[in-house]
């Protein structure tokens, strides 16, 4: 059976600091990793900022690359600022 998961796009609106928002987005994907999510879906809430929906696609595709590839495929941008503080995925 393959689990999938929706996350409202509002689910960073509580975080306030770009550094929080990308701890949340890293707790959430290390738990979809221990469950074993096959897909994560990411829905448009009543959220007016695209930026954190934007933020949550990103550092989930950043999580799920594996790191060899990651210098390759995401440049150094904003976004991927805190980077650094994300919990390695198995």
């Amino acid at each position: 059976m393959d689990l999938s998961i929706a996350i409202p796009d509002s689910s960073l609106i509580d975080e306030s600091s770009k550094i929080d928002k990308t701890r949340k987005v890293s707790n959430i994907a290390r738990a979809c990793a221990i469950f074993k999510v096959k897909e994560i879906f990411i829905y448009q809430d009543k959220n007016k900022n695209k930026n954190d929906s934007i933020l949550l696609t990103t550092i989930l595709r950043y999580l799920e690359t594996p790191q060899y590839f990651r210098k390759q495929l995401f440049p150094k941008t904003e976004l991927l600022k805190y980077a650094g503080v994300l919990h390695p995925l198995k």
